[in-house]
């Protein structure tokens, strides 16, 4: 039996639809734009009027921005629902993105990673690919109910991974010890799940309490309350 990951529950958490589907679609947008401004060969003076046209756009968005310390009102911390993840996120245009769910006592990822990921020609850049392993392995501790910041991420790379291919991401809970969670995950070809091209193995420390108040105290909500749940379920940190 499969469960959908970072979903909210209804009862404490509803996003706007409206604006959750016009996020969606701008991100959507975004993703596109960039996958085909790195791919694109059309010619210089192309390039050229559609930059100044995106920055038209960009200027519109601008008018009214939140900061660092204010979350989106899609985002909700306590069921680690992240609307502009660069990882998982509907709303980020670099993500690819990633849809979790979690299997029994894993926790699967489907992505497919695109031109504007690229490090070597034809496959991924290696930060990507280790990004994709933090956040799964973060996804996994916190499905767990071990929700911690990554103290430790080490990656071993056994095979350069494809653009342009689906691919198949895995994670167990390996080991836990009071605030300390191992995490174990792999990345492989869709196709063939059997054969790893990236393994990872995580470290994850819940924070004390003093910590959690340095790094989220100043938390707030879109409309400017003291966002709830930011010492239980922040995330992407790191240095517990």
């Amino acid at each position: 039996m499969t469960t959908p990951w970072g979903a909210s529950p209804p009862d404490t958490f509803a996003a706007d639809p409206e604006l959750q589907a016009a996020v969606t679609e701008l991100g959507t947008a975004v993703r596109d734009l960039l996958e085909n401004s790195v791919a694109t060969v059309v010619p210089a003076g192309v390039q050229t009027d559609v930059a100044a046209r995106v920055r038209e756009l960009t200027a519109r968005l601008a008018v009214a921005t939140r900061d660092r310390h204010t979350l989106s009102e899609l985002d909700d911390l306590p069921t680690f629902r992240r609307t502009y993840s660069p990882v998982s996120g509907a709303g980020n245009g670099f993500a690819p993105p990633v849809r979790f769910r979690r299997e029994g006592d894993t926790v699967v990822g489907e992505c497919t990673l695109g031109m504007r990921h690229e490090g070597p020609p034809a496959h991924s850049h290696g930060g990507m690919t280790a990004m994709l392993i933090d956040q799964l392995l973060g996804s996994t501790a916190f499905l767990a109910g071990r929700w911690g910041m990554t103290a430790h991420l080490g990656v071993e790379y056994r095979g350069a991974v494809p653009l342009q291919t689906p691919l198949v991401l895995v994670g167990r809970v390996a080991e836990t010890s009071g605030r300390k969670t191992v995490v174990t995950g792999t990345v492989a070809l869709a196709a063939e799940p059997d054969r790893e091209l990236v393994r990872g193995e995580g470290v994850f420390v819940s924070p004390r309490a003093e910590l959690l108040e340095r790094y989220f105290g100043d938390l707030t909500t879109a409309d400017g309350r003291r966002a709830p749940g930011h010492a239980q379920a922040a995330t992407d940190g790191t240095a517990p």
